[in-house]
């Protein structure tokens, strides 16, 4: 009754870019990203957080939040670091990872699997995001 499209149709996701799409992506940072150094291989990330106004005005009340700004951290290792320092908006997915594999002696496959899980996440969380290839 309430079904403009066949329960098949409206099941189907549509495709997702292909894998050579998806290497072919340019990452690029997202503004208000901040690095501050951890030590000897670490780096923070330091980012604003896009949140509802009531949530704001809550943050507030509670004592989060200065000025209606909330930021979150993300702790990186050093192959998050490394991975991290790539992104520049002209190198695109594959060569991160050929530039990965070669330092850190791994096979190329995997370093693509790697840095794409790696770059999904950072985008998840509105850290980057990516140009067309």
């Amino acid at each position: 009754m309430f079904w403009n499209k066949s329960p098949k149709q409206a099941l189907e996701v549509p495709p997702g870019p292909s894998r050579e799409q998806s290497l072919a992506m340019r990452p690029a940072r997202g503004a208000g990203v901040r690095e501050e150094p951890l030590g000897q291989a670490g780096l923070r990330l330091v980012y604003p957080v896009v949140v509802k106004p009531w949530f704001v005005g809550l943050a507030k009340r509670l004592g989060a939040g200065q000025g209606g700004t909330i930021t979150r951290t993300l702790e990186l290792d050093e192959l998050g670091s490394f991975c991290w320092g790539l992104v520049d908006g002209q190198r695109d997915v594959r060569e991160m990872a050929r530039l990965m594999a070669e330092r850190y002696g791994l096979p190329r496959r995997e370093a693509e699997l790697a840095v794409a899980a790696f770059l999904r996440e950072l985008g998840r969380r509105g850290l980057l995001g990516f140009k067309a290839g």
